[in-house]
């Protein structure tokens, strides 16, 4: 039987700890270089004096039985099911997300209805072309009119570019499946259907960032080399040779399994990529997210998970509550709120200071009615790099080619979020990453 290769695995993100967790449970070899001093990546939970609360408003969906059952396992019994439902701020108002016709009926005008339920009967009998772009994936799942007041600005906001230069992926499974005349006939034949509810899901009591803490424990500190940020990767244009990593520390290798951001990625392959493919990642981008987190002297500041807020003129584009998530987050009679303020380097948002960020995003809330000041009793500022790819349109092939070279490597594969540029959850790097292990033992 051929031996077994020794895995290193750059990054201990979500998928570097997924990877580690499988490769652990199957008995490969294998160590954990991460640049920063703590695990998690870009789900971590954050504990600040007697709050606790996520760099992110993840959620755990039920969307693979072996994933679920996997998680479960680890987690045990602080795994909690909570149903929290999210909603869409809109002109003062709360209206159902996902959306469904009686919230709609309630909070839009006549004229608006009609012209809702007319392009929503429209796009049942006339199926037309299959979607190419965010803004027609959209318009077909809701119409038109549902789409322009609620979707369009958000997922403009959000990733920084125009919705029909957004790939149909972005989506994710929220749009699948998904539209207004089911909700409609629900809402006349008194049937109800919780298969889309964005509310429902699992989520470990003590934050989200528990479960990566878990997979931590399990794979052992022994296996994971905090602040080693890998400063090279040594190849001889067939197979990875030696990382490079810690001020100039080297390691042979036998299969590196990489979850670095590709852009960060050319920068530290020696030889460099050909100019071409170097080009082609310069071309791709991430949306960063500054998390303007809130302390409030009040029992809970709503009963959502999460609330969206399309409206271009706010800066954020969600505000979520850890403790409606678990009620071990925050004390019985405080909680907190996390304001997502997505941003590109450069921009405004990148340039403004922590203080007049908190200072701002604290007004627009005074000022929405949403808070009162005497209810603030502290605030912090943290910043998430590369939180989203943006997956813009026409750049497919230019991705083909930067994987086809990275990929060409025989000892070298690349799994995650930032080194796939796809936009992945939990359980899709889960899925990956037991799959990559049992590939490997193949």
């Amino acid at each position: 039987m051929a031996r077994k290769p020794i895995l290193h695995i750059l990054g201990a993100g979500p998928a570097g700890l997924a990877t580690g967790y499988y490769a652990k449970k199957y008995d490969i070899s294998f160590h954990i270089f991460e640049s920063s001093e703590r695990i998690g990546g870009n789900c971590q939970t954050i504990e600040e004096g007697e709050f606790r609360f996520d760099t992110g408003a993840h959620r755990f969906h039920d969307k693979d039985k072996d994933v679920t059952k996997e998680i479960k396992r680890l987690m045990g019994k602080d795994l909690i099911k909570v149903d929290a439902p999210s909603m869409i701020y809109q002109e003062g108002r709360l209206i159902n997300f996902p959306l469904n016709f009686s919230s709609i009926i309630k909070n839009l005008d006549r004229i608006n209805i009609v012209k809702i339920i007319y392009e929503n009967l429209y796009n049942q009998i006339i199926r037309g072309n299959r979607p190419n772009n965010f803004r027609d994936l959209a318009y077909k799942n809701y119409g038109k009119t549902l789409s322009e007041l609620f979707l369009i600005n958000y997922t403009e906001k959000l990733w920084g570019a125009d919705s029909c230069q957004l790939q149909v992926d972005i989506a994710g499974d929220r749009l699948k499946n998904l539209d207004l005349f089911s909700s409609i006939l629900e809402l006349l034949f008194h049937k109800s259907s919780s298969s889309h509810l964005d509310g429902s899901f699992y989520y470990p009591k003590n934050g989200f960032g528990t479960i990566f803490d878990e997979m931590g424990k399990v794979i052992g500190a022994d296996k994971i080399k905090l602040n080693s940020p890998v400063e090279e990767i040594l190849h001889d244009g067939k197979r990875i040779k030696k990382i490079v990593y810690k001020n100039g520390m080297k390691a042979n290798v036998d299969h590196i399994i990489n979850t670095l951001p590709i852009n960060l990625l050319i920068e530290i392959f020696n030889p460099a990529p050909p100019e071409n493919i170097y080009q082609y990642v310069k071309d791709f981008s991430f949306r960063n997210i500054r998390l303007c987190v809130l302390f409030l002297d009040i029992p809970f500041f709503s009963n959502n998970a999460s609330i969206y807020l399309p409206d271009k003129s706010y800066p954020f584009t969600r505000i979520y509550e850890p403790k409606n998530r678990s009620v071990y987050l925050a004390p019985e009679n405080k909680t907190c709120i996390v304001v997502e303020i997505p941003y590109s380097n450069g921009d405004d948002i990148s340039l403004i200071n922590d203080k007049e960020l908190s200072k701002m995003i604290e007004s627009i809330l005074i000022e929405e009615k949403l808070l009162e000041k005497n209810q603030v009793i502290g605030h912090k500022i943290m910043n998430i790099n590369n939180a989203y790819p943006i997956l813009t349109l026409g750049k497919d092939e230019k991705l083909r080619d930067i994987y086809s070279y990275f990929n060409s490597f025989s000892n070298h594969t690349l799994i995650g979020r930032n080194a796939e540029f796809k936009y992945l959850h939990t359980h899709d790097l889960m899925m990956r990453a037991k799959k990559l292990i049992e590939e490997l033992l193949s």
